[in-house]
């Protein structure tokens, strides 16, 4: 266990599940008739979603929805965030009108292995498709020129001899591509290599299947939600960057101004990048086209690991390849083995402490400027 400004920061997925459970005693304060629930993955493993759940007392008018892990790895952050929000927070909420639901480790294999993605080498932030029939549209054709860049097909070597060829082929592609068409190739998705990065799948998951059933159940009970997912890795590591849909009407300029926050982009090519099947705009037209009438918002909130810039990039890139790498094909050594999975740890959960302080600074910053520009403080800020 790891704190920060008394936050905790968990440092496997069965403590990090434990402590979670435990505070369900925490939210009873505030909503007496609250409950845990939890969904089995799979048969055979002790993997499960977990979430609270807090309706109003009197009336469901307005719902807060936080949904944590959806890359397992980025789990432990979003658990500290979640800590956050239960200490600080609910009590500034009123109970009458308004609910909570609160979800820890979507992906549980995923936190418990500390990997991104699911048992099925799935990114499930680019699973959430409007339906099956866009599994099996090739929708990502430039992917297939970088696969052999992106996907190594042998064990990792001594990383000094993987990244003479690794550099090379970064620059050629770079300047073939440019940094805004290869940075879009590589992150949209992609369903032609399921051992690849950024495989979308060929069906819905089943961590996927029960989001998205739990977010139907919110935004047909209740008349405003708002949703923020938790997620680590891309960004500035000196500020935490709020990421909305290209969906939201609301630009970003105004948007910084109306939540008094300095850093938030849309997940468009010009401002962050685009993603086919991402969670939060799979909601944006979940709500258009059935639930017109709510009042949705939703976001992501991003803590940045590695910084901005395209060497910062490459190195992330790098730093992704050969975890995926190791995990499919093995390493030389499990001395290489283990360095890859300390420095993959790091690119998603920083283990500094003054990285962990400044990320707590920001989502509070974030948290109370949203919570109050949307109308959810009840009572004054302490």
């Amino acid at each position: 266990m790891n704190t920060a400004n008394s936050i905790y920061f968990p440092t496997s997925y069965q403590e990090s599940r434990i402590y979670f459970r435990a505070q369900l005693e925490k939210v009873k304060k505030v909503w007496p008739s609250a409950t845990l629930d939890k969904y089995l993955i799979s048969n055979g493993e002790d993997l499960t979603i977990d979430w609270i759940t807090a309706q109003p007392i009197r009336q469901n008018k307005k719902l807060i929805l936080i949904t944590t892990g959806l890359h397992g790895v980025e789990g432990f952050v979003g658990a500290a965030m979640l800590d956050l929000f239960i200490k600080e927070y609910i009590s500034l909420l009123d109970p009458q009108v308004t609910g909570i639901q609160l979800v820890h480790g979507i992906n549980p294999w995923g936190m418990a292995n500390k990997r991104r993605v699911n048992k099925n080498n799935v990114d499930l932030n680019r699973n959430f498709m409007e339906r099956q029939e866009i599994f099996l549209d090739e929708f990502n054709p430039d992917y297939i020129n970088l696969d052999g860049i992106l996907n190594p097909v042998h064990p990792l070597k001594a990383l000094w001899i993987e990244e003479i060829g690794f550099l090379k082929n970064v620059i050629v592609n770079l300047s073939r591509y440019g940094v805004r068409s290869m940075r879009g190739a590589v992150m949209l998705g992609q369903q032609s290599n399921p051992a690849g990065l950024y495989f979308s799948g060929r069906e819905f998951q089943p961590e996927t299947i029960f989001l998205k059933k739990l977010i139907i159940q919110g935004l047909s009970s209740y008349g405003s939600v708002l949703h923020i997912d938790m997620h680590t890795g891309y960004g500035p590591s000196s500020q935490m960057t709020i990421v909305n849909s290209p969906a939201e009407p609301m630009k970003s300029d105004q948007l910084i101004n109306d939540f008094q926050y300095p850093r938030i982009l849309q997940a468009d090519p010009e401002q962050f990048y685009r993603m086919q099947g991402d969670l939060v705009d799979w909601v944006y037209r979940l709500k258009e086209v059935d639930y017109p009438k709510v009042n949705h918002f939703g976001m992501a909130f991003e803590f940045g690991t590695y910084g901005e810039g395209i060497l910062k990039e490459i190195k992330s890139l790098r730093t992704m390849i050969y975890e995926n790498q190791t995990a499919q094909h093995g390493s030389s050594s499990a001395k290489l083995d283990a360095y890859m999975r300390k420095e993959f740890l790091e690119m998603y959960f920083p283990y500094s402490s003054r990285w962990r302080e400044k990320a707590i600074l920001d989502c509070r910053q974030a948290f109370s400027g949203v919570l109050s520009a949307e109308g959810y403080i009840y009572r004054a800020l302490k």
